[in-house]
């Protein structure tokens, strides 16, 4: 059995056995691209390959869930802080939040450039 142990870049992969015992650590993939050398996969069982697939798309579905909340939320977390702009930011916070949003503004422009809109 594969476990999969979640770190801040990376997805650790370890062999732990079904009746207990040490693990055996197998590798360590970055989480942008959820690819396994050559290397390792020559160490994987047949149903180990098809366990990491399984478990790479769930990453991949669960990234995808997590932007499209962040979507959804996005027009009352940016009513919520232009509120606090406005109601109680430091000076610095205002700083802040004026930055994020005139850099958002700025990609956003030279995204839409760039595609012709």
């Amino acid at each position: 059995m594969l476990l999969f142990i979640d770190e801040p870049r990376n997805i650790k992969i370890v062999r732990q056995p079904p009746e207990g015992g040490i693990r055996e650590p197998l590798c360590k993939v970055k989480k942008q691209q959820l690819v396994i050398s050559d290397e390792v996969a020559a160490l994987l069982k047949g149903d180990e390959v098809v366990e990491i697939e399984a478990a790479f798309n769930l990453l991949a579905e669960g990234e995808t869930a997590r932007i499209k909340a962040a979507i959804a939320a996005f027009p009352s977390t940016i009513r919520e802080v232009l509120d606090y702009y406005k109601d109680g930011a430091s000076p610095m916070e205002q700083r802040w939040i004026l930055g994020a949003l005139l850099e958002g503004l700025r990609l956003i422009r030279r995204h839409d450039r760039e595609i012709g809109i």
